[in-house]
């Protein structure tokens, strides 16, 4: 009976055994993670490569083990994963045989919409021609400033959502029809004004000079005003009680401008009323103004006599020789000249200066007019010169005459 109960017991302690020692591995398993450790056949892992850190801000789905590559060829691999300062540390191992900047951005990519993410890394060197100064090298970190991530699919999500939620693509079609109602019948005038846009736009290349210099004067402009700041708050405050006191003398200001507002009502009003007077005025000038200047060249030889009458001003100096003077006068006192001065149709002979026995008067009638009148333009001198010249200007004397009425210049013999 002890046998063979023992052999029964010693077989249950056995099993016992075997399923402890099988519990105790399944057990520890169980807090195994597969990425925890560098798998086999991965990338640079041995002596073949070298180690550096990269910081990223995040690293999302991103795990140990994961790929790194570099023109769609894988280099590295990521070994492991933690985080230092609020940000994700990955150390990863990079091939020695293929050269990558020190100054490479590494990017945390995504290879398919639901794949595995990967670290892509984008060398300005990776043709092979950086100097070994400038690569990385075993030990070497990677600023936060030279990393980042692609969006990833819970952001293209989001972004799909939020576009088709509340992004407005249902007024699309509201858009599209405003235009087309906007356009219809206006085609020709669309097509100018895309054209006479194209025109602006280049002007606007051409003179693209003149604006950058434009703006460069405009940016010296606000430096200076800037400098000047401190000069310019000082006129601000002193022109102050300059704006004061026109505030307080605005009603005087008002009232000034309101009267001279009136003045110049009733001022227009005065010249619409005596419009007609002083348009016959002018008119009436006219005549006066006309002979003036017909007498133009002839007034100044008049005032000869004018001055010094009865000696022409050329003579004055020849009248007084010593105790005695000189004085030859013609007096004409035949009846026409006495009609003709008595009505007011003729003139006064003029005042002989030259030598009254070399140039006698002429006879009343000789020579078209009266003898002495047809010397208007000597101020006093009768006879002397071309006769022919004479009796011209008499012959015109005698057209202002009968225009204008009595010379004024008729007493001096100049008309």
């Amino acid at each position: 009976m002890t046998t063979s109960t023992g052999m029964p017991r010693r077989a249950r302690t056995l099993r016992r055994v075997a399923v402890g020692a099988l519990l105790v591995p399944l057990t520890a398993g169980c807090a195994l993670q597969p990425n925890e450790n560098t798998l086999p056949g991965q990338v640079a892992t041995g002596s073949d490569g070298y180690g550096v850190t990269v910081h990223f801000e995040a690293v999302e789905n991103l795990v140990p083990n994961s790929q790194v590559l570099l023109d769609d060829v894988v280099v590295g691999t990521v070994t492991a994963i933690r985080v230092e300062d609020w940000h994700a540390v990955a150390d990863i191992r990079l091939l020695d045989s293929v050269p990558i900047s020190d100054d490479a951005r590494f990017t945390i990519g995504q290879k398919t919409l639901l794949g595995a993410q990967y670290v892509d890394v984008d060398s300005p060197a990776s043709d092979g021609q950086a100097s070994p100064s400038t690569q990385l090298a075993e030990g070497d970190e990677v600023p936060l400033v030279r990393t980042g991530q692609a969006p990833g699919t819970e952001q293209v999500l989001a972004g799909v959502a939020l576009l088709l939620n509340n992004g407005g693509l249902s007024q699309i079609s509201t858009i599209t029809g405003e235009l087309t109602t906007a356009l219809d019948e206006r085609q020709l005038d669309a097509r100018d004004l895309v054209d006479r846009s194209n025109e602006l736009l280049g002007v606007l290349d051409n003179t693209k000079s003149e604006i950058i210099r434009a703006l460069e004067s405009l940016e010296r402009l606000s430096r200076g005003l800037a400098d000047d700041r401190d000069v310019i708050a000082r006129a601000i405050d002193q022109v102050g009680p300059g704006l004061e006191a026109l505030e307080g003398e605005r009603a005087r200001l008002v009232d000034a401008v309101t009267t001279t507002g009136r003045a110049s009502t009733r001022a227009v009003g005065v010249i619409q009323a005596s419009q007609e007077a002083i348009l016959a005025n002018l008119a009436s000038l006219g005549p006066i103004l006309s002979n003036l200047g017909k007498a133009a060249t002839r007034l100044p030889e008049a005032l000869k006599i004018a001055i010094t009458i009865p000696f022409p001003a050329m003579t004055t100096e020849k009248t007084l020789r010593g105790d005695y003077s000189n004085l030859f006068a013609t007096i004409d006192v035949s009846t026409r000249s006495l009609a003709d001065l008595l009505l007011g149709s003729g003139q006064l002979p003029s005042l002989q200066s030259g030598n009254p026995l070399l140039d006698p008067l002429q006879e009343p009638g000789a020579g078209g007019g009266s003898g002495n009148g047809g010397n208007g333009g000597n101020g006093g001198q009768s006879g002397v010169g071309a006769p022919e010249d004479d009796d011209a200007e008499g012959v015109n004397d005698d057209e202002d005459a009968d225009d204008g009425g009595s010379c004024l210049l008729g007493f001096l013999g100049d008309c």
